[in-house]
């Protein structure tokens, strides 16, 4: 009986969702320096937990109300902490490995390159 219930205990465990993490890290490559970090969960609807964005080496408080990634595109609406104003937004397509794109900041569109990691 006991070896059973060790038996149906490690079945339960094979049998519980995993609870995997990713991110992305995305830069431009001319003036200004802009990097974004994000950090997500590989299940439907999860949210970002973490978010970063760093422009010429200063790090910019910023929330993420919007976002998505599948096979084809990555989209990022990241706003100031009330969501009052858009700082960045980030819209790119899968380009083998990476996805690469535009990002528009402060009113001025920059090409990106984003990488799983």
């Amino acid at each position: 009986m006991r070896r059973q219930l060790i038996a149906l205990a490690a079945l339960g465990l094979l049998a519980s969702p995993a609870h995997a993490t990713g991110g992305m890290y995305c830069s431009t490559a001319s003036e200004p320096s802009i990097d974004i970090s994000l950090g997500f969960g590989h299940t439907a609807g999860s949210d970002l937990f973490k978010h970063r964005l760093r422009v010429d080496g200063q790090d910019i408080a910023v929330h993420a109300p919007q976002w998505w990634l599948d096979d084809e595109e990555l989209r990022l609406l990241l706003t100031d902490e009330q969501a009052d104003e858009r700082v960045v937004v980030v819209k790119a397509t899968r380009n083998g490995d990476t996805y690469d794109g535009s990002v528009t900041y402060k009113g001025k569109r920059h090409w990106i390159r984003c990488r799983e990691g």
